[in-house]
């Protein structure tokens, strides 16, 4: 699939889930709303019933005259506060019954709690909290009591006065529910925690976000593996192409010369002789470098790294490791200077491993310079590591692309210009080796626009 294709496919599927999220919210916060809505409606139903149950106890009672049920205003003082003007005596318990079977009637099965104003403290008293659990509790209890001879307001009744004597002594429990001023007979209704309704009316929507949520995550996920297997399709092939370049070549030189050698001619020439010959070695060692190369990032990757540590004195170590990369570049042009303010820098390292270490870095400041290569290799001592910097003076690494180096087969990209060699497995090999020995790598820039390498060595434990 095209790179235009995937990205085409990207954006719409984003839009696509970012269109069902907002249908989603929108669905949701307008079932909140109505459930809001209707919440209000059932509870100024059921206060407005119980003020009208009040007042027919109290015709009973008391033989105070029936009022209209326009006159028991309920009013709603908070978000969850309501207030219910009586204008008559209020019985604590049998409030609290009224109140317990409206709400069931209705299905506010919701922890509330409420309070009666006295006009002699101008506070609100007799309060009590009531939970969901209990609604249905004392409501079942009053109904078998009901179902024998009487009903639930008679026995209230008889409740209140066979207990008014013993009451009447008792201080009135006083409650901290807000009072109002536009009443004088009133009681006041309560509800800390609504989610109890609402929970069991969204319930639904909750699941259906709720499987939302979980398609939203699958889609960023397959999102990301769509993208990073395309990503790592486009390093595979280029670096097949990078391979098939880089055996192609050293095969076809070694061709050339083979057929020029077959020439019996060629032995009247010995210059020329001696050049092929030349050519056919020089090949073959480059292509047994590759084969190398690649048998070793291999081995790596199949199994795990045994590293074979010995102590080694930094200086001496780092000099030899330049020299040996000299031997082995055929002739190439550069720099390297060592600079040192350290003495008797011992660390633990595996030899071999190190080295390839030390060969990778200066093979790149070289292939990724359009100068002469100038390298300075710096080793200072810190409080408990030492640190060797390489610092080049080449075309350097575009900040974006600082942490990908390291990955395996990833190169720069440059367009369609391919003028430098290479897999993409050096710095990985490099990465791979600062790990397995527990130190730390870095890259930066320098003064002279090139990069710089920075290894932090662990000091030894003594």
């Amino acid at each position: 699939m095209k790179r235009s294709s995937i990205g085409f496919l990207i954006i719409i599927a984003t839009v696509s889930v970012l269109g069902i999220l907002l249908i989603q919210f929108f669905f949701l916060k307008n079932s909140y709303d109505l459930n809001e809505k209707q919440f209000h409606q059932l509870t100024t139903s059921a206060l407005r019933s119980v003020a009208s149950q009040i007042q027919e106890y109290n015709n009973k009672v008391y033989n105070h005259p029936t009022k209209p049920v326009d006159q028991y205003q309920v009013e709603q003082i908070s978000n969850n506060y309501y207030v219910v003007n009586v204008n008559d005596v209020i019985d604590p318990g049998l409030l609290e019954h009224f109140l317990t079977v409206e709400f069931k009637k209705r299905n506010l099965n919701v922890t509330f709690e409420y309070g009666i104003y006295d006009c002699s403290s101008k506070r609100m008293v007799h309060g009590s909290a009531m939970t969901g659990d209990s609604i249905g509790n004392t409501t079942k209890s009053l109904k078998k009591r009901d179902s024998v001879s009487c009903s639930a307001e008679e026995i209230l009744f008889d409740k209140h006065y066979n207990q008014a004597k013993t009451s009447s002594g008792k201080k009135e429990k006083i409650c901290n529910l807000p009072t109002c001023d536009k009443y004088t007979y009133y009681f006041g209704v309560h509800f800390p925690d609504r989610s109890q309704f609402y929970n069991s009316r969204l319930m639904a929507w909750y699941f259906l976000n709720g499987i939302l949520f979980f398609v939203v995550i699958f889609f960023g996920y397959a999102l990301y593996v769509i993208i990073k297997q395309k990503q790592l399709s486009e390093i595979q092939k280029n670096f097949i192409n990078n391979l098939t370049h880089e055996f192609k070549t050293p095969i076809a030189s070694i061709d050339l010369a083979a057929k020029v050698l077959s020439n019996p001619k060629i032995c009247e020439q010995p210059d020329r002789l001696a050049e092929y010959v030349r050519i056919v070695g020089q090949q073959n060692k480059r292509l047994s470098a590759h084969v190398e190369k690649l048998l070793q990032m291999a081995t790596i990757e199949k199994t795990k790294l045994q590293l074979n540590l010995e102590q080694i004195e930094l200086n001496g170590f780092i000099r030899e490791s330049v020299q040996e990369f000299r031997n082995s570049q055929n002739g190439r042009v550069y720099a390297v200077d060592i600079r040192s303010t350290v003495e008797n820098a011992i660390v633990k390292a595996d030899q071999l491993h190190f080295s390839n270490l030390i060969f990778n870095i200066l093979d790149n400041a070289i292939k990724y310079c359009h100068t002469d290569p100038e390298i300075v290799i710096k080793i200072d001592e810190r409080d408990n590591y030492y640190q060797i910097s390489f610092e080049d003076n080449g075309i350097g690494i575009p900040k974006d692309y600082r942490k990908k180096i390291f990955n395996r087969f990833y190169r720069i990209p440059t367009g369609n210009v391919h003028d430098v060699k290479g897999f993409g497995l050096g710095l990985d090999y490099v990465r791979k080796i600062v790990q397995r020995h527990s130190w730390q790598i870095n890259v930066s820039d320098n003064s002279r626009k090139g990069s710089t390498f920075m290894l932090k060595i662990k000091k030894p434990v003594t």
